[in-house]
């Protein structure tokens, strides 16, 4: 695959429902339906490859492999800009959601600090259900990195493909501020059409 076709490799996720019924393991030793958390809160996704860990080898080629490395600093930028991300949006829920088992999650969580739950998609449930763009080694799936905001059981913006990692926390931040801009448009133009059938009305009865 180009790297252009790659980087139009989301485009189908903008507006794509949320599948129901799929409960993902969290590092809170929950688990998580984003559908129905969506359809609630506003939710904030982080996909990312997968970090190094102790509990499994990392692949021999994954350094040659265009956006696998730096997981890491990845999720440490966005554990630093969680102030401002609730700052916008204080409802919001962040997690990050990878491929890796629950038991590497949880390590990665607690080494790194992160004050935010990881996902685990380890099955693959929700990979398939929305086609979420992957690459594949020694015969394990892993997400292409992208920021995903979810809202009422609806992915309402993307960002894809991330490959700075270090910005994907100020990235995170123009979603929200253009979903937010958005919103406000349309109660804007809500407000006038509404205004403008007023004035008909009382114009139509002078």
């Amino acid at each position: 695959m180009s790297s252009a076709t790659e980087d139009r490799a989301a485009f189908h996720l903008l507006g794509h429902p949320l599948p129901a019924l799929i409960d993902l393991a969290s590092t809170s030793g929950t688990t998580v339906d984003l559908f129905t958390l969506s359809l609630r809160q506003p939710i904030l996704l982080f996909l990312y490859p997968s970090t190094a860990s102790p509990l499994r080898a990392t692949p021999a080629a994954w350094p040659t492999i265009r956006g696998a490395s730096g997981c890491t600093p990845h999720l440490t930028t966005v554990n630093a800009h969680l102030p401002t991300l609730l700052a916008k949006e204080p409802e919001l829920h962040i997690f990050g959601l990878s491929t890796q088992s629950h038991a590497e999650q949880l390590e990665a969580k607690t080494r790194l600090g992160l004050k935010f739950e990881l996902l685990s998609d380890e099955a693959g449930l929700l990979r398939e259900a929305l086609d979420i763009p992957c690459f594949e080694v020694e015969g394990r799936r892993y997400f292409r990195r992208m920021t995903l905001l979810l809202r009422g059981g609806q992915i309402t913006r993307v960002d894809y493909p991330v490959e700075r990692v270090e910005e994907a926390g100020k990235r995170a931040e123009g979603l929200l501020r253009s979903e937010q801009e958005l919103m406000e448009e349309v109660e804007a133009r809500d407000a006038a059409a509404a205004a403008a059938a007023a004035k008909a009305q009382a114009e139509a009865q002078a």
